[in-house]
């Protein structure tokens, strides 16, 4: 949007004649100074002034140093033009504020050039989405409005689109986008001439307003809230607002923000408030943390951190392979610092690089003494924050590290966060590719968490998928839940990808996950976070017994009335299975309810008391649960309807008695890697649908 102020009918139409024929502009036009200050009481969205100094009533130099001294105003560049000569007046026009000048007569193409030059270092200060404020820009205005108005109170409003990732995931980025400006327009109508707006990052965004009446703040909320209530029931995201009332001016914009920020954490949702206050124990907790942030440094010289390692287990063997290093921090005033405390300030500030560092010497340092001493070394993998992938010198620096220590790369597993691939994905995908290519293993930690991405399984090379802990804790509760963790370690299955299943508790939760493929397991079930030397104790001792562990076997359910003909299809199928026996099609279903999650196979009878083979087999069809577990039937009847009865009713083969044992054995074989391959096509077509 450009304004033009110029008396003459001919010195406008040579300024509009710049954008001849483009759409992207709109021009707005005003013959003198109170016309161009009432377009800009009325319009929020002026993006350049073109003013001409000869102007009726008062000049072109009165009306710019007005129009600079109104805070809604002064950050809209403006360009004067003036007479041959008037060395004078440009230089006071810059002194004022302007941008740039251009002498008479115009000349189109310097015109056109010089306005362009402005309005492209303009648009350096404006988010190129939005429009609106990037951060920067947003504090210096912020400061200077509330030292102008120094009487007047104000409040800081920080807004974020909770859910706004999922949003680009299912509907796409230009819906997202849509968003954006749609909230961004609101803003700038609601926050007018009275405050300052911006977009910090991404979905967030901050408003600086006054408050005059002491509640304004949650009238500003609802107006706001009322105006993206259809784009939120459409696509499902909440609009959360932290509130401070600025009640110290001494303190920078920027620190405001994190004030309002910070009181986004006291949001709980409950009776739809999506809104919160920032509050004394919030200025407690902030005043904690920036001690943890002053202190980090030395705790860092003193050894104030260590390492413990949590052991990750073979999910067949159930034996110690891997394991993963957590950093710990025992401050001498505070005691033991959590890590989901001190981790987050210190990406935000940057220590996490020296951090990391320190981390990955220590398991450097624990693999070395472990390989010297002869006992069995076990991978380690170590945490890479997204400031470590922003490095491109990552890949050399451990490398140097390994090399110090003598270490071959398998032995030193990376893991990065799912969170890490949203914010710049090109480049994280290209810096994960660059390890992958030098021979490390990637782990990508906490998958599920809530920014899954299909396209992130497809695109990010990673070896292995660290299934996020929530999914344990409510496998037992929910069937949804299972049924997503299934389909993540079918479609990891597919695309080459182990896995592994963090929070494991229950042995019921490990034969689930054991049963539907999942490759390694992480979790209290096994074994807690260890110190360092308890953890080489564990490893020690547990490849001691390596060979007295029992592998773990696919679980095949028998059905039939007679005995004997059960234990001649044990002896059949050899001990490469575990057996589960039932007499009839009742006792089937109570063994199946009980054993489900080690079960992979049913072989029936047809004919038998109380439930017969047909029976059985509907009822597994009609369950959710069974309908998925490959159903062989065993019949001595030579009658071909009974074999087409039980092939159209669901089951996978027919076997007529008497059978070769070598036969049966190689049958079953083949329906085990056909039921394996149908679950990862259709896992594969879904991936597809939701893609779409």
């Amino acid at each position: 949007m450009v304004l033009i102020i110029a008396a003459a009918a001919d010195d406008r139409d040579a300024v509009r004649s710049v954008w001849e024929g483009e759409n992207d502009y709109e021009i707005l036009e005003a013959l003198n100074a109170g016309e161009a200050l009432e377009i800009l009481e009325k319009r929020n969205d002026v993006d350049l002034i073109f003013v001409d100094i000869i102007l009726p009533e008062t000049d072109g130099l009165n009306f710019l140093s007005r129009m600079k001294k109104k805070g809604a105003f002064a950050h809209i560049p403006v360009v004067v033009n003036t007479n041959p000569g008037k060395n004078a007046q440009v230089e006071k026009a810059l002194v004022l504020g302007a941008e740039d000048f251009v002498p008479k007569p115009y000349n189109a193409e310097v015109l056109k050039k010089r306005i362009g030059n402005v309005m492209n270092r303009n648009l350096q200060d404006r988010d190129r989405l939005t429009n609106l404020y990037p951060s920067l820009t947003f504090y210096h205005q912020t400061k200077r409005m509330l030292l102008k108005y120094s009487d007047m109170p104000y409040v800081m409003l920080y807004f974020n689109i909770k859910g706004f990732t999922l949003v680009n995931d299912f509907y796409g980025n230009e819906k997202g986008d849509a968003i954006l400006l749609t909230f961004a327009q609101i803003l700038r109508e609601q926050v007018d001439k009275r405050g300052t707006y911006g977009r910090i990052i991404a979905d967030n965004f901050v408003c600086c307003i006054p408050n005059e009446k002491g509640d304004e703040e949650i009238t500003f909320y609802r107006h706001v809230e009322e105006r993206m209530e259809a784009l939120r029931q459409q696509y499902h995201f909440n609009l959360e607002c932290g509130i401070y009332r600025i009640d110290d001016r001494l303190l920078s914009v920027s620190t405001m923000c994190d004030r309002a920020k910070f009181s986004l954490m006291n949001i709980k949702g409950n009776r739809g408030e999506w809104y919160a206050y920032y509050d004394a124990d919030m200025a407690m907790q902030y005043r904690n943390e920036q001690r943890i942030v002053a202190d980090m440094e030395q705790a860092l010289r003193e050894r104030q951190f260590y390492i413990m390692l949590q052991p990750i287990y073979d999910a067949a063997t159930e034996t110690p392979i891997s394991a993963e290093a957590l950093v710990r921090w025992n401050h001498p005033e505070l005691g033991l610092i959590r890590p989901d405390i001190f981790i987050p300030l210190f990406e935000k500030n940057g220590f996490i690089r020296q951090l990391d560092l320190f981390v990955w010497e220590e398991v450097c340092k624990v693999l070395a003494r472990m390989r010297d001493t002869g006992e069995t070394v076990c991978p380690i993998s170590v945490n890479v924050s997204r400031i470590d992938l922003y490095d491109p010198g990552i890949g050399d620096a451990l490398e140097q590290m390994l090399e110090k220590y003598g270490l071959p790369k398998e032995l030193l597993r990376l893991e990065i966060t799912e969170s890490a691939y949203t914010e710049k994905p090109r480049e994280i995908i290209a810096l994960v590719s660059q390890l992958q290519q030098r021979g490390f293993e990637l782990l990508m930690d906490d998958f599920g968490s809530g920014y899954s991405s299909l396209n992130m399984l497809k695109e990010m090379p990673i070896n292995t998928l660290k299934i996020d802990m929530q999914f344990m804790e409510e496998l037992v509760s929910s069937q949804r839940a299972g049924n997503i963790l299934i389909s993540i370690v079918r479609m990891a299955k597919l695309l080459s990808i182990s896995t592994v299943a963090e929070g494991v508790e229950t042995r019921e939760q490990l034969d689930f996950l054991r049963n539907v493929g999942c490759d390694r397991i992480q979790g209290y079930y096994f074994a807690r976070p260890l110190m360092v030397e308890a953890y080489e104790k564990l490893i020690a001792e547990e490849f001691l017994r390596r060979d007295e562990r029992t592998v773990y076997k696919k679980g095949i359910l028998l059905v039939d009335d007679v005995r004997m003909l059960r234990k001649s299809l044990i002896g059949a199928l050899g001990d490469s299975y575990r057996f589960f026996e039932a007499s009839n099609g009742k006792e089937a279903l109570e063994v199946l309810q009980e054993s489900v999650s080690v079960i992979s196979m049913v072989i029936t009878d047809i004919f038998m008391p109380e439930m017969d083979g047909f029976e059985l087999i509907r009822e597994l069809k009609k369950s959710s649960i069974y309908s998925r577990i490959p159903i062989i039937v065993i019949t001595a009847s030579e009658e071909r309807k009974n074999e087409i009865k039980a092939l159209q009713l669901g089951a996978v083969d027919v076997v007529t008695k008497p059978y070769d044992p070598l036969i049966v054995s190689q049958r079953v074989k083949n329906v085990m890697k056909l039921s394996e391959t149908e679950w990862l096509q259709m896992e594969m077509q879904l991936m597809r649908n939701r893609m779409r």
